[in-house]
């Protein structure tokens, strides 16, 4: 296969390596019990979505990146600033949601073996993890008073 392809597949594993990290950060607040179980298990995904980026990289000839690069510096930055648990979530589900517009934007451009990753593992995944993001946040969050 195409240096392209493996250009495309270490593009995909950075930005997963940067959500592994994110979730890193967002972990080190004060969550427990079933919001940390399922902050865990968004984090898995996000790694085991760095394992299989990581050899697809290697199959198509390149080299994997080990780093999240500039968004990985940023996310941590972003995160760092929340101040409570509740804007941990809230910048979670929002990184989650971002991450899946932009893997549903590159469905369309993306070259085939690129895309087939893309649409049979990425994207179910990135769905599931958003998902669970915002139902805790929407578990979480204050019902403002009407």
């Amino acid at each position: 296969m195409s240096t392209e392809y493996s250009n495309e597949f270490n593009t995909l594993l950075g930005g997963e390596i940067s959500a592994v990290e994110t979730y890193d950060l967002a972990m080190n607040k004060s969550f427990a019990g079933k919001t940390l179980e399922c902050l865990s298990a968004c984090r898995a995904s996000h790694a085991k979505q760095v394992q299989r980026l990581t050899e697809m990289v290697v199959e198509t000839g390149g080299t994997p990146s080990t780093g999240s690069g500039p968004w990985g510096a940023f996310a941590a930055m972003v995160q760092n600033s929340a101040s409570t648990d509740l804007d941990a979530l809230a910048l979670l589900e929002q990184f989650e949601a971002e991450r899946l517009v932009q893997y549903e934007s590159q469905r369309e451009i993306a070259p085939p073996p690129v895309n087939s990753i893309l649409v049979s593992e990425l994207l179910p995944a990135q769905h599931e993890s958003h998902i669970l993001v915002s139902a805790l946040l929407k578990d979480v969050s204050p019902i403002p008073n009407a």
